[in-house]
C-alpha cells in the first residue's frame, strides 16, 4: 500500500493531505492545525416548538483539544523507512504511545463522521494538548490568546484533570464536550459542559420505578449483601484486643438509589440482607402460592451474584423474573439457558456490538487502511455524527440538546439532560432481558 499511508496514520495532522481537504498552519508553536472542508448547506429543520432556531451560518468552527503527545513518538521518524514497507499495519507493533493512539483513533473516527452528515461548511482546528505540566501551559495559551473566540463547539481535553482545568478557566459561552470521562465533577458548576459518558447512578431511580410499576401484584424480593465484618488482631498490642474492621459493600448504596423514590409499602416487598459473599438458601424465601417471584439483585460482586443466580435457578421457578445491574450483560460464565430461564433483566446505556459496529470498522479500515481500537474510534464517530448534525440543524448546540429525542448512534444511546447546578450529562437508559439466546431491549 505504500509508505505514505503508514506515515499518515502515525502523524494524524497529515491524514488528509492527499485528499480534497485543505490543511492550514494554525500555530506551529503549540502544535495546532486548522482543517477546512467545504460542503453544501441545504438541509435545516426548524425547532419552533421550544426555540426559534438560530439563523444558519455560512460555516461552522469546531475545535478539538486532544493529547496527541507527538513528542513521545519521535523515535518512529528514525526507523529505516525501507523496513516500514514490510511492517504489518498495526500501531501496537510500532509501540505508538497509548495517549497518542487514543487521540489518533478518536480523531479519525470523528473525521469519518463528516461523510455521513449533510454537506455544510465546517472548519476544524486541532490542538495537540500534550500531557503533564506542558498541557497546562498550552491550555493557558489557548485561553489567553483567544484562539477559540469564534468556535461553535469545543471537544476535549480528553482527560478529567485537564478538562476540569480548561472548562473552569475558559469563560466564553461555548459548549465544551467531554468524550470519555465519567467523573461526576466534570459537569458541576459549568452550564456549558456536555458529558458524553453516562453515569449509571443517574438511572437507578428510574430502574426502580420501572420494576415496581410493572410488578405491583408480584412478590418482590431484594437480595443484597449487608455490612461484612472481618476480625483481626493488632500486631503491637499487649492486651491482644480484637479489632473489628467494617467493610460496607456497594450493594447498600445501590439499594438506596433503587428505592429512593419508591413507596414499597404498597406492594408485596421484602429486603433480604446477607452477611457474606454467598447465600445459604433462597428457596424458603420464594412465594409458592401463585404470586410471581421478582428478584432484585443490587450487586456487581461476581461471587455473590453468581452464587445467588445458581441457587435461584435451582428453584425451578420458570415464571421468575430476576433484575440486576449492568454488569449482568457480561455474565458469560453463567449458562445462557439459565439466564433465559430466570428472565434475567438489566439496564444499560450501550447496545451490543452488531452489524452497525461491523459496518463502521469496515468503513474505517477502507478509509484509513488500519484497524483502530473500537472504543476510541467509535466515540469519535458518534460524537461527530450526533453533535455536528445537531449543530447544523439548529445553528447551535445549546440549549437545543435537551429537547432532542433519545437517539442511538452506533452502540450508544444519546439522551442529554441538564444536571442540577451544572451542565449536561448523557442519561441514555435501556432495559434488556435475556431471551432467544441473547438479550433483547424491552424498554
Amino acid at each position: 500500500m505504500g509508505i505514505n499511508k503508514y506515515i499518515l496514520v502515525l502523524v494524524p495532522f497529515l491524514v488528509f493531505s492527499n485528499s480534497d481537504l485543505l490543511l492550514e498552519d494554525f500555530d506551529d508553536t503549540h502544535g495546532s492545525l486548522s482543517l477546512e472542508t467545504k460542503q453544501d448547506s441545504s438541509k435545516f429543520f426548524s425547532f419552533d416548538k421550544f426555540f426559534k432556531r438560530k439563523k444558519p451560518k455560512d460555516d461552522y468552527h469546531i475545535a478539538l483539544l486532544l493529547p496527541f503527545c507527538s513528542e513521545s513518538n519521535e523515535y518512529i521518524l528514525n526507523i529505516d523507512l525501507d523496513s516500514l514497507i514490510e511492517i504489518n499495519q498495526n500501531l501496537d507493533y510500532l509501540e505508538v504511545y497509548k495517549r497518542s493512539r487514543i487521540s489518533i483513533d478518536f480523531y479519525l473516527g470523528f473525521l469519518l463522521s463528516l461523510d455521513k452528515i449533510s454537506n455544510d461548511n465546517v472548519k476544524i482546528s486541532l490542538f495537540d494538548i500534550k500531557e503533564g505540566d506542558a498541557s497546562i501551559d498550552i491550555l493557558d495559551t489557548i485561553i489567553d490568546k483567544d484562539y477559540l473566540n469564534d468556535v461553535d463547539l469545543i471537544i476535549g481535553p480528553l482527560y478529567p484533570s485537564n478538562f476540569k482545568y480548561f472548562s473552569s478557566n475558559f469563560s466564553l459561552d461555548i459548549p465544551i464536550l467531554s468524550p470519555f470521562s465519567k467523573k461526576e465533577f466534570i459537569v458541576k458548576n459549568n452550564r456549558n459542559v456536555i458529558q458524553v459518558q453516562s453515569n449509571m447512578f443517574d438511572r437507578f431511580s428510574l430502574y426502580g420505578e420501572y420494576i415496581f410499576l410493572n410488578h405491583q401484584n408480584d412478590n418482590i424480593l431484594l437480595v443484597r449483601r449487608d455490612t461484612i465484618f472481618e476480625t483481626s488482631y493488632p500486631i503491637n498490642d499487649e492486651k491482644n484486643k480484637i479489632i473489628i474492621d467494617t467493610i460496607i459493600p456497594d450493594d447498600i448504596m445501590y439499594t438506596h438509589y433503587l428505592l429512593n423514590d419508591i413507596d414499597s409499602s404498597l406492594v408485596s416487598f421484602r429486603e433480604i440482607q446477607v452477611n457474606a459473599n454467598v447465600i445459604d438458601s433462597i428457596h424458603h424465601e420464594l412465594d409458592t402460592l401463585g404470586m410471581r417471584n421478582v428478584i432484585i439483585i443490587p450487586s456487581e460482586d461476581n461471587v455473590f451474584v453468581t452464587d445467588l443466580l445458581s441457587k435461584l435457578h435451582a428453584s425451578r421457578d420458570t415464571s421468575m423474573i430476576v433484575y440486576g445491574l449492568p454488569a449482568l450483560s457480561k455474565f458469560d460464565h453463567v449458562s445462557l439457558f439459565h439466564l433465559m430461564d430466570m428472565n434475567l433483566t438489566f439496564f444499560h446505556n450501550q447496545f451490543d456490538l452488531d452489524s452497525l459496529s461491523s459496518e463502521f470498522l469496515i468503513n474505517f479500515h477502507n478509509t484509513y487502511d488500519y484497524v483502530p481500537v473500537y472504543k476510541y474510534s467509535s466515540v469519535g464517530y458518534e460524537v461527530g455524527l450526533y453533535f455536528l448534525s445537531l449543530l447544523f440543524e439548529n445553528g447551535a448546540v445549546l440549549p437545543y440538546i435537551k429537547f432532542q429525542n433519545p437517539e442511538r448512534i452506533l452502540n450508544s444511546l444519546y439522551d442529554f439532560q441538564r444536571v442540577q447546578d451544572g451542565g449536561y450529562r448523557n442519561q441514555g437508559f435501556i432495559i434488556f432481558r435475556y431471551s432467544d439466546f441473547k438479550h433483547k431491549q424491552i424498554f
